[in-house]
């Protein structure tokens, strides 16, 4: 790990600046971010969508995730008589730093879930301890 980083989650606030500010009512997926050698993954939990419906999109350092649902019209003759869940759009932001090849980002979505891979530049690739010889 980078010497200059204090811990890993001062690397997170870092890197995963996330702007869910906006989205106070928690009408959003959670996600989870982790990070591995080669590159840092983002799990989203999104059961219900189609992956047609999911739209994810890079705008200079700010990777968005989002889903437009367009809400279905009711049936006449029937009434809603208790409705505890629905199909809702969403969107999540993340500011990714200069430490990730944003170039090389993939997604795959299955069974619900998002995962969307962000390789790490080599720069920031933990690199094993050496020795250095003194002159």
């Amino acid at each position: 790990m980078r010497s200059h980083y204090q811990t890993s989650n001062d690397l997170m606030k870092w890197v995963w600046n996330d702007l869910r500010s906006d989205y106070p009512d928690n009408s959003f997926p959670s996600a989870n971010i982790i990070e591995a050698k080669e590159n840092y993954r983002i799990e989203m939990a999104i059961p219900g969508y189609s992956k047609e419906e999911i739209k994810i999109k890079l705008d200079g350092q700010i990777l968005n995730i989002s889903a437009e649902i367009a809400e279905s019209g009711e049936v006449q003759d029937e009434r809603k008589v208790r409705f505890e869940f629905s199909k809702r759009s969403f969107s999540r932001s993340f500011r990714l730093s200069n430490w990730v090849d944003s170039a090389s980002i993939a997604a795959k979505f299955e069974n619900g879930m998002l995962l969307v891979t962000i390789p790490k530049v080599e720069e920031a690739k933990e690199k094993p301890a050496t020795d250095i010889m003194i002159d």
